[in-house]
């Protein structure tokens, strides 16, 4: 089942009804565009080393892409958590590989509940294959989810 974001699902809703009453050209295009907003990646996170759980989804608004954590989002306490983009998948990737390649998009924000976390301008999440919350600190990895 495809999960869209509201943002995601008002755009898709608004183009099937443009698509029923325009030309034919313009409703494949609109229905291609439709098709280009479901493929935004989601997923759960997977535990590695401590307590992580809960929904993330890539969000595009405008210009801008967001990792977004669910509501079921929850984390282990700890010190100097951050977000990082990897080019490694999670099952791949440990503590101590955790930042080679990779890119840091933040501090995680709080250890439950929604949140979010901007793509750097320029990035392109084609090149990382998940998406991490890593202890810098101690080079321990609480776990990830692949994109």
């Amino acid at each position: 089942m495809i999960r869209l974001s509201p943002l995601a699902a008002a755009l898709a809703i608004s183009l099937t009804g443009v698509a029923a009453c325009a030309p034919a050209a313009f409703a494949e295009t609109a229905t291609a565009s439709v098709a280009v907003a479901a493929e935004l990646p989601s997923g759960t996170f997977v535990k590695k080393k401590k307590k992580l759980k809960g929904a993330w989804e890539v969000v595009q608004r405008g210009d801008k892409t967001f990792i977004v954590f669910g509501e079921d989002f929850r984390a282990a306490n700890g010190p100097d958590l951050k977000i990082f983009l990897s080019p490694q998948t999670v099952a791949d990737v440990t503590g101590k590989t955790a930042v080679n390649g990779a890119i840091n998009i933040g501090e995680l924000k709080t250890t439950k509940g929604t949140q979010e976390y901007e793509v750097p301008a320029g990035v392109n999440l084609d090149d990382f294959n998940s998406v991490l919350v890593h202890c810098e600190a101690y080079s321990v990895l609480w776990g990830g989810g692949d994109l």
